[in-house]
């Protein structure tokens, strides 16, 4: 497994602790743990909690948003800022990359038994010479041997081996050396820029989706200035002299989110409180070895999560608007405070690699997936809006006018023909000198039989009609159940109703249909 890696920070290692504060978040960040020891009176991180990374989420768009119920809101233009205010850590990046390390192992040549050894390039006090010496003792009772047969005679002679069906002192060549990196992340002077990945988790109220997580991808660079440079065959050289590094701010733009109103307010869109990111999925670098380099699932506590490479690792901070502490005498591993929001015993089957759900590899063990929560308490502090969504105010309906004066009075003979098509026409009269408003429906005076039950049978639904002053006609079509009954019976007993829109005396009256 890849460890943890870096808070990032951006002023001179030499600034007081006031300077290098950042605007009010706080980060889980392990890397930035590990170098306390280089600062005793000042840590980067004390108990892993980083307060130098000062963050932002804005909006660059002052366009204005409306929230209708039911229909998508975008929220678009969303930048997120970084701005490292503490580089110790980045120093330290630079400080802790190693060289090219080699190693030697077979079975020694003067040796009678088939064992291997690893050799180890060691001073013989006897007599103050360099040997390629090997421990034939228990780690409680070293016993280094010091054979004659393995004297480093030339500057770079490798140890003498043999093969396990060769007799001891015959036939031996020089051991091939096993070569490997030690930890690298940034191994030159000068600018660095690696891949930098973020998720930002925004909440909205009054929003079907509630909260959204927004990954963005980057990058950051970092600038090492250096008199005397390390390199890979030069170790010593990182960690020998003053190391000055710097750190630019880094600006990421957001992808567009769409959010749906429900009409219960306005929408209001907010960094979102702790806990809401769920699990997201980081890319995994190290060496290549077994369990490097293979995507993790994680689940962060915070708001923001920043994911920063380096050369062959990658660094994490998990951030939150607001203050994080230690919970007394709960302790923290490394390994746990990676995963985040998890059990710290029992692996959690949603994190880890995709491949092993609830592990993941490391150099040389599989290794639970487990987490720190209840390890950390989180002190959230709400940020001001980043935009809000009105609702637009509903629009007047209009309300009819009241009927006035006199109601209408239907004009219409008792017994009535339908038209072929199946339309009636009715005498209506209205007494008044203004238009009034009816709405007119008409129902069988009896019950019929309908299916399986007998009801009473909408003739003609409800229709809205004006009348001018004076005589009019209005028609109204025959429901396809009106048509039917008519046909089978001859005749229909009809009450057609005159509601007035408005208000007033409902007008009523009971004609007979006949079939034409």
């Amino acid at each position: 497994m890849l460890v943890p890696v870096a808070a990032l920070a951006a002023v001179v290692a030499t600034s007081p602790a006031a300077a290098m504060e950042g605007n009010g978040w706080s980060c889980i960040s392990p890397f930035a743990n590990f170098t306390n020891g280089a600062y005793p009176d000042d840590p980067p991180a004390k108990d892993h909690i980083l307060d130098s990374l000062a963050i932002s989420v804005t909006r660059t768009d002052s366009s204005p948003l409306t929230a209708v119920p039911g229909q998508k809101v975008a929220l678009n233009d969303l930048r997120l800022d970084l701005d490292f205010k503490d580089t110790r850590p980045a120093e330290q990046m630079y400080r802790r990359t190693g060289a090219v390390a080699s190693s030697f192992s077979g079975i020694p040549y003067e040796q009678t038994e088939d064992t291997n050894r690893t050799f180890s390039l060691r001073t013989n006090p006897a007599d103050n010479k360099s040997y390629w010496s090997y421990n034939t003792g228990t780690n409680a009772a070293p016993k280094w041997e010091y054979s004659p047969e393995q004297l480093v005679e030339t500057a770079g002679q490798p140890p003498k081996v043999r093969a396990a069906d060769v007799d001891a002192k015959t036939t031996w060549t020089y051991a091939t050396p096993t070569l490997s990196l030690e930890h690298r992340y940034i191994s030159h002077t000068g600018n660095s820029q690696f891949p930098l990945d973020a998720w930002v988790t925004i909440a909205a109220s009054n929003t079907v989706e509630g909260v959204q997580t927004i990954p963005v991808k980057g990058y950051w660079t970092v600038n090492i200035k250096d008199a005397t440079p390390g390199a890979p065959g030069n170790k010593a050289g990182y960690n020998d002299g003053p190391v000055t590094a710097t750190v630019p701010p880094v600006s990421l733009n957001l992808a567009t989110t769409r959010w749906t109103p429900t009409g219960a307010g306005a929408v209001e869109f907010t960094v979102a409180p702790p806990r809401n990111m769920g699990v997201v999925q980081i890319e995994s670098k190290g060496y290549d070895v077994v369990g490097y380099n293979t995507p993790l699932n994680v689940r962060p506590f915070g708001s923001v999560y920043v994911r920063a490479q380096s050369e062959s690792y990658g660094s994490s901070n998990d951030c939150i608007p607001g203050q994080i502490s230690l919970v007394p005498n709960s302790g923290v591993g490394t390994g746990g405070l990676f995963f985040g929001d998890a059990d710290p015993t029992v692996p959690d089957p949603a994190l880890g690699d995709p491949a092993t759900p609830g592990k993941y590899a490391s150099r040389s063990n599989v290794n639970n997936a487990v987490g720190v929560r209840g390890r950390f308490a989180f002190a959230y502090t709400p940020l001001p809006a980043i935009a809000t969504a009105p609702l637009p105010a509903p629009a007047p309906i209009p309300q009819p006018a009241p009927i006035v004066g006199k109601a209408a009075e239907i004009t219409a003979p008792s017994t009535l023909k339908p038209s072929k098509a199946g339309s009636v026409k009715l005498s209506l009269r209205n007494p008044n000198t203004a238009v009034t408003r009816y709405k007119l429906t008409a129902k069988t005076v009896s019950k019929y039989k309908v299916g399986k039950t007998k009801k009473v049978v909408t003739v003609a639904a409800g229709k809205t009609v004006s009348l001018k002053p004076g005589a009019s006609d209005v028609s109204f079509p025959l429901s396809k159940a009106a048509k039917s009954l008519l046909a089978k019976h001859k005749s229909l007993k009809v009450k057609v109703t005159l509601a007035p829109v408005g208000g007033g005396s409902t007008v009523t009256k009971t004609i007979t249909l006949k079939r034409s």
